[in-house]
C-alpha cells in the first residue's frame, strides 16, 4: 500500500529543496579577489588558504564587493593594538577616577573659597605649633646659658659643679633637638597641606566654574609665616 504525503509535506520539502539550490546557487557566484605571491590581482571561485591571511575581498554574482576581509596584523600590529588599548583602558579608568573625585569635591566644597577656609584653619594650626616649638627650642638655649654661666661661676669660686647641672643641659638640649626634628616635619607637611589645597582649589575652579577670591593671598601669608620660623633640616 502506498502512502501519499499530506500536501504541507509535499510543499515543505519544495520549498527546503528550493532554499539549498538558491544557497548553492549564490555560493556559486561568489567569487574571491586576491593577491597572489607577485602582487597580482585575482579572481577566482575558491582562495587559496596561504593568500587568506593577507586579505580579500568577496564579490557577488554582480561583481559588487559585499565583504572586505583585511589582512592578518602582524606580531608588530597586534604589540601596537594591545598597548592602544591598554593606553583606552587607562585612560577610561583615570576619566572614571576622576568623576569620582570631583563627585567628593562637590560634596565637600560649594565654592573654592571654602576650600581656600579650610586650608588657612589646618596651616594656622600647624605654624602654632611650629611657633610653640620655636618659642621652647629659645627658652631651652636661655637655661643652658644660664646653666653653663653658674657652672663657670661655681668653678671661679672653687666649687664643685652638682651632677645635676650636666644633667640638665643635656636634656635641655635633647629637647631642643627633638623641637628642631618636629619643627622640620611639620614644615613639610605643611608643604605637602599647600600643594594638595592648591590642587583642590584649582580643580573646584573648573567643576564649579567659580573663581577663588582667597586663595593666592592665603597662600602668601601662610608661607611668609613659616619663613619667620628657623627650620633646623
Amino acid at each position: 500500500m502506498t502512502l501519499i504525503p499530506p500536501k504541507k509535506s509535499v510543499f515543505a520539502i519544495f520549498f527546503l529543496g528550493l532554499v539549498l539550490a538558491f544557497s548553492n546557487l549564490t555560493n556559486a557566484a561568489q567569487l574571491y579577489r586576491f593577491k597572489d605571491q607577485d602582487g597580482k590581482t585575482v579572481l577566482g571561485r575558491t582562495i587559496p588558504p596561504e593568500f587568506v591571511g593577507k586579505g580579500y575581498e568577496v564579490l557577488n554574482e554582480k561583481g559588487r564587493v559585499v565583504e572586505t576581509v583585511p589582512p592578518a596584523l602582524t606580531p608588530e600590529q597586534i604589540l601596537a593594538r594591545d598597548l592602544e588599548l591598554e593606553r583606552q583602558k587607562k585612560r577610561e579608568q583615570e576619566l572614571a577616577r576622576q568623576a569620582e573625585l570631583d563627585a567628593e569635591l562637590r560634596l565637600l566644597y560649594s565654592h573654592p573659597d571654602d576650600a581656600v577656609r579650610i586650608l588657612q584653619r589646618k596651616a594656622t594650626d600647624n605654624l602654632n605649633v611650629m611657633e610653640a616649638k620655636q618659642n621652647q627650642i629659645e627658652f631651652s638655649a636661655k637655661q643652658i646659658i644660664e646653666l653653663e654661666q653658674k657652672a663657670a661661676e661655681m668653678q671661679r669660686n672653687g666649687r664643685v659643679v652638682p651632677e645635676r647641672f650636666e644633667a640638665q643641659i643635656k636634656a635641655l638640649k635633647t629637647d631642643i633637638d627633638n623641637a628642631r626634628i618636629d619643627i622640620a616635619e611639620r614644615s613639610k607637611d605643611l608643604d605637602r597641606l599647600l600643594a594638595e589645597f592648591g590642587e583642590i582649589v584649582t580643580r573646584l575652579e573648573v567643576i564649579t566654574q567659580k573663581k577663588a577670591t582667597q586663595y593666592e593671598s592665603v597662600r602668601d601669608q601662610l608661607l611668609e609665616s613659616k619663613q619667620k620660623i628657623k627650620i633646623d633640616n
